[in-house]
């Protein structure tokens, strides 16, 4: 298909997206969640002083370096005062976090149900989720603006932004991308009332998400996969196919491999980024070709594969529900990168570059069908922030939809224990 063809393709799609999202299924957002800083890399480069080796300028070094490559990703920072010393010296503007979070705060403003993992109920985080996320409390789920706060919370993550041509310090980042910059370890959330209500309303959900794991001390993932693939196989037996595992940037490529292992069998499909898909299977002479082979070494029954300029996902489901798929979660990435903001499609974002993608639309790969499409890539973006987690989001209006009249969030759980 040529590429001239695919801005009016989006453009149809997005006045489709309303009816997407009232047909959607309720969909299971865990289990990350946080509050975000938002910083310029040109304003952090200007406050962050000192040379290599104190904790601010080896910070400045690190994320300069990051920018004159033109890559984003995950760095923890051995600097407990980092925080306020930050806090002190930028402007603070907060954001909500976490993949699955983010997930299901699309998918709100989407207009689409959401049930979020919520151990955390501090009023700082709270006061950022959307109204109409859902989150559980003992009689199951309710609006989120209904909770109650408690608790101080855990400490934000601080989103360093940086974009293409716009000089920061001695840097000209050649590619717009952010770094998320964390001081401590974030833990998943443990949240026994949504593991209760997750799983009864689990037949009605139309996917679950489980993320965050790349977040997490060194040495705690065999304790919480031991509690979390007994919940996602919880989710399976009660009749919820699509258990989603979006990945994440993981400094060490082991811990890839391990959770990826360890949730083997009872999450169906894997959702990771390009570069992340190059760490795990560096050969291979397409990027199907690696999707395969990720696939069958784990067991997965999907892998969809997010860039700048492409979507990919090798499946055993229908391609062409597939493809569409791929394409809503590129044109919902594209109007956040557009708007700076999570938004509703209109139309093809303005300005949105088309090149070539690695694949046909359709494809097959043996038993296995091959859907691609061009993504609607912004060269100078308004906010690289939470791009994939809205590509997922967009996937899983797709996916998590069904026939005939809305679906509605579960608001009552079972008298039995999880």
């Amino acid at each position: 298909m040529s590429t001239a063809a695919w801005p009016n393709r989006y453009a149809d799609l997005a006045a489709r997206l309303p009816e997407l999202a009232r047909r959607a299924r309720p969909v299971l957002c865990g289990l990350g969640a946080c509050v975000d800083v938002y910083v310029r890399l040109e304003e952090a480069a200007r406050v962050l002083d000192g040379g290599p080796t104190t904790p601010s300028g080896a910070l400045r070094e690190r994320l300069l370096e990051r920018a004159r490559r033109g890559i984003g990703g995950e760095i923890r920072v051995d600097w407990p005062g980092g925080p306020a010393w930050l806090d002190a010296r930028l402007p603070r503007r907060l954001g909500l976090g976490g993949t699955g979070a983010q997930a299901a705060q699309t998918l709100a403003v989407l207009g689409a149900p959401a049930l979020l993992a919520l151990a955390d109920r501090s009023a700082a985080l709270l006061a950022l989720i959307h109204p109409q996320v859902h989150v559980a409390g003992p009689d199951g789920f309710v609006p989120a603006r209904t909770v109650e706060r408690a608790g101080r919370g855990k400490p934000p993550h601080y989103i360093v932004e940086f974009t293409a041509g716009v000089p920061a310090g001695d840097v000209v980042p050649p590619r717009s991308s952010r770094v998320i910059v964390r001081f401590d370890d974030d833990p998943l959330e443990a949240d026994p009332w949504f593991t209760r209500a997750s799983v009864d309303g689990a037949a009605a959900a139309g996917a679950a998400v489980l993320s965050g794991f790349n977040a997490l001390p060194g040495g705690a993932l065999p304790q919480v996969l031991a509690w979390v693939r007994p919940l996602a196989e919880a989710w399976r037996a009660a009749g919820l196919r699509r258990v989603h595992l979006e990945l994440g940037d993981f400094a060490d490529p082991a811990g890839m491999d391990e959770v990826l292992r360890g949730l083997a069998g009872s999450a169906a499909a894997l959702g990771l980024s390009h570069s992340e898909l190059v760490k795990l299977v560096p050969q291979g002479n397409s990027l199907a070709e690696r999707a395969q082979i990720l696939a069958d070494r784990y067991g997965f029954d999907r892998i969809a594969v997010h860039a700048d300029r492409f979507a990919l996902a090798l499946t055993r489901g229908d391609p062409e529900r597939e493809l569409e798929a791929l394409m809503a979660g590129a044109l919902v990435a594209a109007t956040r990168a557009s708007h700076g903001r999570i938004a509703v499609p209109q139309a093809c974002p303005p300005g949105a570059v088309f090149t070539e993608p690695p694949a046909p639309a359709i494809g097959r790969r043996g038993a296995w069908h091959v859907a691609c499409c061009p993504s609607p890539y912004l060269p100078r973006p308004a906010a690289t922030i939470g791009l994939g987690d809205s590509f997922l989001a967009g996937t899983l209006l797709v996916l998590s939809g069904a026939s005939g009249q809305p679906a509605t969030i579960p608001s009552r759980v079972k008298e039995t224990t999880a």
